[in-house]
């Protein structure tokens, strides 16, 4: 096993497959990649719960800093702050980037010696399996659920795609 792929939303289920990745790759002097698909138009709903999730409101501020007088609660307060849709698409990709630098980071701290980073946007599982594809995946290691807005009812949508599509192991953690 050479190459591991590993899907990062930013939540505690995202958090155990990179643990589990990083810890693969630094048994097997395998290249790991962390891909956090960019979530361009989700709720606002949707990015509250990863800033809590990731701490990641303050990252995603900075950006807006110039043209706020206080830091907002909450990511729909900075939302509201403005109907920019280009500095919508800017702060997402700020915090998208930001999930993918911290699980970069957590998987180095696991031994992982060789670790690429991929935030592309678009669908989800596709996002995932092209990766896969592009780095010449071995095994694809992801949550078995996220973020998503139907997480509780359609439970493991994405990494039910990723499974029955890919061409490598796909490795869901719970």
């Amino acid at each position: 096993m050479e190459n591991i792929v590993v899907a990062t939303d930013g939540s505690a289920t995202a958090g155990h497959a990179v643990d589990m990745a990083a810890r693969i790759a630094a048994a097997l002097g395998a290249k790991l990649t962390v891909v956090h698909v960019l979530m361009h138009g989700a709720a606002s709903a949707e990015f509250e719960r990863m800033a809590e999730t990731e701490h990641l409101l303050r990252v995603a501020s900075r950006e807006r800093q110039p043209a706020l007088e206080n830091v907002p609660g909450t990511m729909g307060d900075l939302f509201r702050a403005s109907d920019d849709n280009a500095l919508h698409a800017r702060l997402i990709t700020v915090m998208g980037e930001e999930v993918a630098r911290r699980a970069a980071d957590r998987a180095r701290e696991l031994g992982a010696e060789v670790v690429a980073q991929k935030v592309p946007q678009g669908d989800y599982a596709e996002k995932i399996l092209a990766a896969s594809r592009e780095t010449g995946a071995d095994m694809i290691v992801m949550g078995r659920r996220g973020l998503g807005v139907f997480a509780r009812l359609l439970q493991g949508s994405v990494s039910q795609k990723v499974s029955t599509h890919a061409d490598c192991a796909v490795l869901t953690v719970p």
